[in-house]
């Protein structure tokens, strides 16, 4: 009895032992870390200084940016120009649909969305066929969150889509 307790207790000891090296090793590993980190940190220090300038050396750029923010912000206070109109069409130049698209596409640069609206829904009434003009139309209302709009125009350009394709290559999809 005393036997099975003794052998038991020197287990213990044994488990003990090993487990006092291995965090002993772990201690170990974990300084020459710590030590590693901060010779590190005081190479980025000296870096830091070595890289950090005198107040003085930014003045003439901190002037010069506030001089920028001034223009910036007397241009903007500044009457903008007015828009160029689009072209009055005459009755000697007949339109096509490309017109409206290009129209379209110069309005939608220019934030103009309302017009570019107009100008992509006139191309799909002279030409309902358009895709262009549909996916310009369908891309912008999603741009301005009118997705319910949106989602009719991309069914009925999905469904001009499968019109287009031949026959022969809808049978293979």
């Amino acid at each position: 009895m005393y036997a099975e307790k003794f052998e038991l207790l020197e287990a213990k000891i044994r488990e003990t032992a090993m487990l006092v090296s291995r965090l002993r090793e772990e201690k170990r590993q974990l300084e020459q870390e710590n030590e590693q980190l901060r010779a590190r940190l005081a190479e980025v220090e000296v870096q830091l200084r070595g890289t950090a300038a005198p107040a003085e050396d930014y003045g003439a750029d901190l002037d010069h940016l506030l001089e920028q923010l001034d223009t910036l912000q007397q241009a903007e206070e500044a009457p903008q120009p007015l828009a160029v109109p689009a072209r009055v069409p005459t009755a000697s130049t007949p339109e096509s649909r490309e017109d409206y698209v290009q129209r379209g596409l110069l309005f939608e640069q220019q934030a103009q969305y309302e017009s570019a609206l107009h100008a992509y829904q006139r191309a799909l009434e002279m030409d309902g066929e358009n895709l262009e003009a549909a996916q310009r139309l369908a891309f912008l209302l999603e741009k301005l969150n009118r997705d319910a709009e949106a989602a009719a125009l991309w069914d009925k350009i999905w469904a001009m889509r499968e019109a287009q394709v031949p026959p022969r290559r809808r049978r293979l999809r």
